[in-house]
């Protein structure tokens, strides 16, 4: 640190003697200046005001001032500077302090025409100051009569003024030069740490590109650099879970799809069969309707016959009535021809009775009776003939009687069986016409399931379409699962490496004989 505060001020001393040489300033110079001191010494604060005045209205310079008490502060400084520079104190301090001033524009960004432009003023304000009072005879210069004096020490203020600025630009430009170095050093040393990080995040890249999850920045990093490593050796991390997540769930992905595609294949097949199913049974159940139909026809044609037979049973049951009514009267008749056959029996008798008398008179007659003894002969055999006729009468007659009266027994016998008949037919048609009630609601209701079996059969074909395309989409998604298997196995990683590969090289044969059944 001694040697570079040396150094400095050896350069410094180089730098103002330069100068002062360059320019002929020399210690006449010097005191010339310092005769004129108190002139510019009363000048010094209304040019000082000249110049923060003309400060405050220009915004590009105002800028650099944060307050009012910042302006005070250095118009403070400056009549500090400035009465340095009257008493021609060109020392190593007044050099530290100019190169301070330059260092410290060049630091914020005041530019040196400024810098220049301020000198200006406050320089335009002392000579200004310096003349009037010459011209106004209370300069001290007037009063020695020593003009030349006047002009020595204007020259030699304006001589240390450009030194001064020359000095400012020169320290100014000196610290853009320092910055610039040091910028653009910590610029190739920033491109340097640039193409180390490049090159390390560019292999990183280059693996993970590869596939290479588990690779990891292990490089040490500027501090700039060190939030990339962070994030990508975190983005790899976390890429790597994944990964492996998703490749344990490819898994259970296949193994599901696999499932879905056999159910869905299942529920196709099924549902195939159910519709052929149902379309046979539909034609079943139109047959069975047709049928039914039919039965109902022919069960009404039944009940027609059944009323029709009924009332035919009712009309031979009255026909049976009349026949017993009749064979009553012939039984009635019967009876009376016997009462006849009874009479001609005991005529009969009598007439016997009278050709026997006869007979007995003829024979008392002798010949005279002879005549009446054949007639009474052949009135007995008549007699006796019509006995014997009334006998097989008698004996037909009831003969007759009894199978009248059998007839009757029969006849009654088939009236009441034609009434249980009729009854029966009645019962029969009852039966019929429930029967024919019941295949026609049934008929209508075998129409109504035949109908909801054919909408049911529609439907099943529609579920049929759409388990053909879900198997469809099975097969995809076991492809697609297939696929997403094959490209997480392009990747590697820690935990899941091996069990890829065994399980992508499995997926592979499984597609294949996927592929070999299908």
């Amino acid at each position: 640190m001694v040697d570079d505060a040396m150094n400095t001020n050896e350069r410094n001393n180089v730098d103002i003697q330069e100068l002062h040489e360059f320019i002929s300033m020399e210690e006449d110079d010097l005191i010339a200046l310092r005769k004129i001191r108190p002139v510019l010494e009363r000048a010094l604060p209304k040019a000082l005001d000249a110049l923060y005045s003309q400060i405050r209205k220009t915004p590009e310079v105002r800028k650099f001032f944060s307050s009012e008490t910042a302006v005070d502060n250095a118009k403070r400084a400056q009549t500090s500077h400035w009465q340095a520079i009257m008493a021609a104190r060109f020392d190593d301090s007044y050099v530290a302090r100019v190169r301070a001033i330059g260092e410290v524009h060049a630091r914020i960004g005041l530019t040196p025409r400024w810098y220049v432009g301020g000198y200006t003023i406050i320089l335009t304000e002392l000579i200004r100051s310096v003349v009037q009072e010459a011209a106004l005879g209370k300069s001290f210069i007037v009063r020695s009569s020593a003009r030349n004096d006047l002009a020595d020490g204007l020259t030699s203020l304006c001589k240390a003024v450009l030194t001064e600025i020359d000095l400012t630009v020169s320290f100014y430009l000196d610290e853009i030069d320092s910055a610039r170095a040091k910028i653009l050093e910590e610029q190739q040393n920033q491109a340097q740490e640039d193409r180390e990080t490049i090159s390390a995040i560019s292999s990183a890249l280059t693996a993970m590109a590869d596939g290479d999850l588990t690779y990891r920045v292990t490089e040490t990093m500027p501090d700039r650099a060190e939030i990339l490593k962070q994030h990508f050796n975190t983005t790899a991390e976390r890429l790597e879970q994944s990964m492996s997540k998703i490749a344990q769930n490819s898994q259970d992905v296949i193994a599901n799809a696999d499932g879905i595609r056999d159910g869905a294949d299942s529920l196709s097949r099924a549902t195939e069969q159910q519709a052929a199913a149902q379309e046979e049974m539909s034609a079943a159940l139109s047959q069975i309707a047709q049928s039914a139909s039919g039965t109902a026809n022919e069960t009404a044609k039944a009940r027609h016959m059944a009323e029709t037979a009924q009332s035919e049973a009712k009309q031979a049951s009255q026909i049976v009535n009349d026949a017993i009514e009749a064979i009553g009267r012939i039984e009635k008749s019967s009876q009376e021809i016997s009462s006849i056959i009874d009479m001609i029996n005991n005529i009969s008798l009598q007439t016997n009775i009278l050709a026997l008398n006869a007979s007995v008179e003829a024979a008392r007659a002798g010949g005279h009776g002879r005549g009446f003894a054949v007639v009474a002969s052949e009135v007995r055999a008549l007699a006796q003939r019509s006995a014997d006729a009334g006998k097989e009468i008698t004996a037909l007659i009831a003969r007759a009687a009894a199978d009248v009266k059998e007839g009757v027994q029969q006849v009654r016998d088939a009236g009441e069986a034609l009434q249980r008949i009729a009854s029966q037919v009645g019962e029969i048609n009852s039966i019929i016409t429930t029967i024919a009630t019941s295949s026609q609601s049934q008929s209508t209701s075998l129409g109504e399931i035949n109908s909801a079996i054919s909408g049911i059969e529609q439907t099943t074909l529609k579920n049929a379409a759409v388990a053909e395309q879900s198997a469809a989409g099975a097969h995809n998604l076991v492809t697609m699962a297939d696929e997403l298997a094959r490209l997480v196995a392009l990747f590697r990683v820690n935990s899941a490496e091996q069990f890829l590969n065994n399980r992508y090289s499995r997926l592979r044969l499984t597609a294949a004989g996927n592929t070999h059944r299908e």
